[in-house]
């Protein structure tokens, strides 16, 4: 005889249990609600006790309050941001002593002979037998930057703070005087207002200085009083630069302009300026102004004094 399964059912409004095999239990209404008030209870129980655990003084009343450490902030605080991470083992900034404290350098400077050009045994000579001619047409640049600049000499002469023009004005500068006086307001117009500058006209008689007699700051001022006072300086007399030259170098600019359409030279010249720039602390540039017959000389004075030379034709002239 086959017995089929048999089932069994307990039931109320509230719960059904069915047994096949194994047992289920479906739990409604009340039940489920008993259930998950007993689960929440639980787990409140268990979190109270964590809390207790990681926190165990956090309710005592007793214990003492550690004050926060002093901190000493170096610096400036602009543009800087900060976590307020208060640590009770922070230990108190130290001091530091004058040998500590950082110290500003003093800034360097190069100084200005190291600047120049080094004395070479070969000269660049600009224009010397070809009447001189625009020379930057052959891409060659002159003067340029501070320093000062004068019938397209001074290429070598960058930093220069300080220059004296030493300027010819015999009898035989007659026809182109004018032309010097316009290249000198150039010049100097061109200076900076921390550069200084001084002309000496010379002759055969006592050298004429523009006033006053020492180096000037190159404000407008003293550029003004220089142009008002070429309109008294004229040409006469012979060529003798030795004074001249002797009183520019007692001044001890940074650079000595000599332009000059002469020859014959007082005998000693060279020998003098060796004893007067022996250390050659000033460079000497030299101009052969419309006569070439004076080049040889002029050129080996600046080659001896680490400068620069040029011959002026009469077709360089404006």
């Amino acid at each position: 005889m086959t017995q089929g399964p048999m089932t069994d059912t307990v039931g109320t409004d509230n719960m059904r249990l069915d047994h096949k095999g194994s047992a289920s239990v479906n739990l409604s209404g009340w039940s489920v609600l008993i259930a998950w008030s007993i689960s929440v209870g639980v787990h409140a129980v268990v979190f109270v006790g964590m809390l207790i655990l990681v926190f165990p003084f956090s309710a005592r009343d007793d214990v003492p309050i550690v004050p926060p450490k002093r901190v000493h902030l170096v610096g400036s605080l602009e543009g800087a941001s900060f976590v307020d991470t208060p640590r009770a083992d922070l230990p108190d900034a130290i001091p530091m002593t004058d040998a500590e404290q950082p110290r500003p350098e003093p800034e360097t400077y190069t100084p200005l002979s190291e600047l120049r050009a080094s004395k070479k045994p070969e000269l660049s000579i600009i224009g010397i037998g070809a009447g001189g001619g625009d020379v930057e047409r052959y891409g060659i640049q002159l003067g340029g930057g501070p320093a000062p600049e004068f019938f397209g000499l001074g290429g070598s002469a960058l930093g220069a703070r300080s220059v004296v023009y030493v300027v010819d004005r015999s009898g035989s500068m007659l026809e182109w005087f004018e032309a010097v006086k316009e290249e000198l307001k150039r010049s100097v117009s061109k200076l900076r207002r921390s550069q200084k500058f001084h002309v000496i006209f010379f002759n055969h008689q006592t050298p004429v200085h523009n006033p006053p007699k020492k180096l000037v700051s190159a404000i407008r001022a003293q550029k003004q009083r220089l142009f008002s006072f070429l309109e008294q300086v004229f040409p006469l007399g012979q060529t003798k630069p030795e004074t001249a030259l002797r009183q520019a170098l007692e001044m001890k600019p940074d650079l000595i302009y000599l332009l000059s359409d002469g020859q014959d030279f007082p005998p000693g010249l060279f020998r003098r300026l060796d004893e007067w720039n022996k250390d050659r602390a000033v460079q000497i540039c030299t101009i052969a102004y419309v006569d070439s017959a004076g080049s040889e000389l002029l050129e080996l004075m600046a080659r001896e004094h680490n400068g620069e030379f040029r011959y002026v034709s009469e077709d360089d002239l404006p």
